[in-house]
C-alpha cells in the first residue's frame, strides 16, 4: 500500500504533472522555487525543460509519469487549475530542450562521421561562450536514464575537450530506430563538412532500409538527381572509397567511372556484379625511378604539393622520366653508331 503524503507536496507534485511551469508551482503554493526545484529533481525520470516545465523524455509518449502517492483529488484540481474547469485535449509534444549531463549521452553507433577531426578551435571556443547550439538525442533504446546522440559529434567531442559538465540538448521522445537513422541524416547530411562519400554511405543506410530513391529524395529535401549521384558513389570497391573520403579523386571522376564501368558491363553479355575498381596506381614508391624523383621534389622544397604516389609531385615526376627518357635515347644513338 503507498503510503499517503502531505497535501502541500501532493498539491505541488500533481501541479508540475499537470504542466505549471516550476515558477507558477512556486507562487501557487507559496513555496521558495529553489524546493520546488529539490523536490522535482527528486522524482525519477523528472527533469525541468527549457520552458520551465517538468517533462520526461524517457517516458513512452514523453508523458509524465505521476509520483506514487499524490492524492486523485489533487490531480483533477491541478488540471482545474490549469485549464479553467475545461478539458482538454493534450497536443503533441514538441522536441524538448533541456540541459543535460554529459556522462548521460552516448555515440550513436550508426553515426555518419567516420571522424571528427580536428576540435581544437571549437574546443576553445566552447570553452570561452558555451555550447551555443544544442545536440539532438533521443532517450536510448536500451540504458535507463541515458541519452543516443543524433546529430553534433563534433560539438559533443570538443564539449568533452573543453570540460563541460552539462550541454544543451533536442530530445525527440518515443523515436524508433528507422526514424532515429532519419532524424540523424537530415540533421547532418546538409552540412558542408561532410564529404560526398560520407553522404553518400548515410543514404545508402536509408537505402538499405527499403527507402526507394524518390522517398529518400523526400524525406532528406536532397534532389532525386543528387541522390542517384550520391548512391553510384557506393558502387565503388573500398580502395576507389577511400580515394573519394581522402580527396585523391573527387566524386565526378568517381561517378563518371562508375557509369562508364555499368556501360561496359550492359553491352557485356554475362558480366559480373562485382564492384568498380580503379587500376592500381603506377607512379608509386614501387616505381623504379621513384628513389629519385622523390629526392628531386626533396631538393626542389615542393613542400606545398600534393605528391603523386607519396613519392613526389608531377613536375618532378615529369623531370626524372624525361631525364631517364634521354639516357635511353643517347644509349641507343651510340648503339646504332657502333652497329654502322
Amino acid at each position: 500500500m503507498t503510503r499517503p503524503m502531505a497535501e502541500s507536496m501532493s498539491k505541488t507534485l500533481a501541479l508540475l504533472a499537470a504542466g505549471h511551469t516550476v515558477q507558477d508551482t512556486a507562487d501557487l503554493m507559496d513555496w521558495p522555487l529553489g524546493a520546488v526545484r529539490k523536490l522535482v529533481m527528486s522524482c525519477k525520470g523528472w527533469l525541468v525543460g527549457s520552458d520551465g516545465r517538468v517533462c520526461c523524455p524517457g517516458a513512452r509518449g514523453g508523458r509524465i509519469p505521476v509520483p506514487a502517492g499524490v492524492d486523485r483529488a489533487h490531480l483533477e484540481w491541478a488540471q482545474q487549475v490549469k485549464t479553467g474547469g475545461t478539458k482538454e485535449q493534450p497536443a503533441a509534444d514538441p522536441p524538448l530542450t533541456i540541459d543535460l549531463a554529459l556522462s548521460s549521452i552516448h555515440a550513436n553507433p550508426g553515426n555518419i562521421r567516420d571522424e571528427v577531426g580536428d576540435i581544437s578551435e571549437l574546443a576553445t571556443s566552447i570553452r570561452a561562450h558555451g555550447l551555443l547550439q544544442p545536440l539532438t538525442v533521443r532517450p536510448h533504446p536500451t540504458v535507463a536514464d541515458r541519452y543516443e546522440l543524433l546529430a553534433g559529434h563534433r560539438r559533443l567531442a570538443a564539449a568533452r575537450e573543453a570540460g563541460l559538465a552539462v550541454v544543451p540538448a533536442v530530445i525527440h521522445a518515443d523515436m524508433d530506430d528507422a526514424t532515429a537513422i532519419e532524424v540523424m541524416i537530415v540533421e547532418n547530411v546538409q552540412r558542408r563538412d561532410l564529404n560526398p562519400m560520407e553522404k553518400a554511405e548515410a543514404l545508402g543506410k536509408l537505402r538499405s532500409r527499403g527507402y526507394t530513391n524518390a522517398l529518400i529524395s523526400t524525406r532528406t529535401g536532397i534532389p532525386d538527381s543528387t541522390v542517384s549521384y550520391l548512391l553510384a558513389l557506393l558502387e565503388l570497391d573500398e580502395a576507389g572509397r577511400e580515394k573519394v573520403r581522402t580527396g585523391e579523386i573527387t566524386a565526378g571522376e568517381a561517378v563518371a567511372a562508375v557509369r562508364k564501368f555499368r556501360k561496359k558491363q550492359r553491352v557485356k553479355a554475362g558480366g559480373s556484379d562485382q564492384a568498380w575498381a580503379w587500376e592500381p596506381d603506377y607512379l608509386t614508391i614501387n616505381h623504379p625511378l621513384a628513389k629519385r624523383a622523390q629526392r628531386t621534389c626533396d631538393a626542389r622544397e615542393h613542400t606545398a604539393r600534393r605528391r603523386i604516389g607519396k613519392v613526389a609531385c608531377g613536375q618532378c615526376w615529369e623531370t626524372v622520366i624525361r631525364q631517364d627518357e634521354q639516357i635511353v635515347m643517347a644509349a641507343a644513338h651510340r648503339d646504332r653508331g657502333a652497329t654502322a
